[in-house]
């Protein structure tokens, strides 16, 4: 009997504890029950923009000016005078043809000419006391006009054996030696002049239909070796026609050769530009930015000054991308906050907690 007696009574302290627990914890859950978190965003202040919007764009330094020099003849070269690098002159003798053959026929042209043009003078004599026809006075003008060209012709050739330089420069490129034969047209040497240099960047047509004509534009290029120098650019030549396959125009700058730098044609460099913009603008991050039926918008932070806020959607209107952002025309003043990130987590009127340090 005593036996049976034990178990019992520690079933039943067992179940007058548990009782006590929940009870407990059945009055305290109430009290621990918790309102649902507000969602943390990011947000920033509105301010306004720098005055200048900064672009780059890869080039490429050409010479001032350049020819590639070719004789207009066929022939064996009697003398090259410069080697590559050579400073020249304009008007200087760069090379020759050897010109017996055309001296030759210059000779023959002048003797054919002297022939002609004393049986014109006869025959103007002869017309006049009309002891010719006026048929056979007209073959000796043919005749002493086929002649004059012929000279003239051959006093060209005798000229086109002589390569001049058309400006004063430097020896880029020379492709042949002395003695060689050459063709006609076959290129000789190549001449650069780098008193002044050209600098060349092809820009997208969507930078290009945001330029503004009257906009003052600050360029300068810059190259990786030459790190702490800035080199100004003027703006040289705009093509109006885009590249087929790149759909980018080329633009053209001069830059003064500099004293310090050798810089020479085909070297890469960065062309670095700015163009001012309207003041007062606002430039927001791009992502910042949502767009639906009605048009794009952006959420404005309301403050409550106790680490939360208010979230309202805000239409605005919108402007050029740059490297700092998208540009708003409207809809947005300096001051104002705005949500930076989770914008598809967003809803006008909804409540948020603000991140540490943007709570002021």
């Amino acid at each position: 009997m005593y036996a049976v007696s034990k178990p019992n009574k520690a079933i039943s302290a067992a179940i007058f504890f548990s009782l006590i627990l929940c009870s407990y914890g059945c009055q305290k859950a109430p009290e621990t029950e918790a309102s649902p978190a507000l969602r943390l965003v990011q947000t920033q202040r509105v301010e306004p923009s720098a005055t200048e919007n900064w672009r780059e764009f890869p080039g490429t330094v050409q010479a001032g000016q350049q020819a590639d020099l070719s004789f207009r003849l066929a022939g064996k070269l009697a003398r090259i005078v410069p080697e590559e690098g050579d400073q020249i002159e304009q008007g200087q003798v760069l090379a020759t043809l050897e010109d017996a053959d055309y001296q030759i026929q210059l000779n023959s042209a002048q003797a054919e000419y002297a022939r002609a043009s004393a049986e014109f003078a006869r025959a103007g004599a002869l017309l006049a006391k009309q002891l010719i026809s006026q048929t056979d006075y007209d073959k000796m003008q043919a005749q002493y006009v086929a002649a004059l060209a012929s000279l003239e012709s051959a006093r060209q050739n005798l000229q086109y054996t002589i390569i001049e330089a058309p400006f004063k420069g430097i020896v880029a490129r020379r492709y042949v030696d002395n003695f060689e034969d050459v063709s006609a047209q076959q290129s000789i040497l190549t001449i650069q002049d780098l008193s002044t240099l050209r600098i060349k960047v092809d820009i997208p047509e969507t930078v290009m239909i945001r330029l503004k004509q009257d906009s003052q534009l600050k360029v300068y290029a810059a190259f990786d070796a030459l790190p702490e120098q800035r080199f100004p650019l003027t703006l040289h030549a705009v093509a109006t026609e885009a590249d087929p396959v790149s759909h980018t125009y080329s633009v053209t700058f001069n830059m003064a050769a500099s004293g310090s730098a050798n810089i020479l044609p085909g070297m890469s460099l960065t062309v670095r530009g700015t163009q001012q913009l309207e003041d007062n603008s606002i430039v927001i991050p791009t992502h910042a930015v949502a767009e639906n039926a009605n048009g794009r918008f952006v959420y404005v932070v309301q403050n409550n000054g106790d680490g939360t806020g208010v979230v309202n959607m805000r239409l605005v209107s919108t402007g050029q991308i740059n490297e700092q952002g998208i540009t708003i025309l409207s809809g947005l003043i300096a001051g104002e906050t705005i949500v930076t990130a989770g914008m598809s987590k967003m809803s006008d009127g909804l409540q948020v907690r603000l991140a540490r340090g943007e709570q002021q």
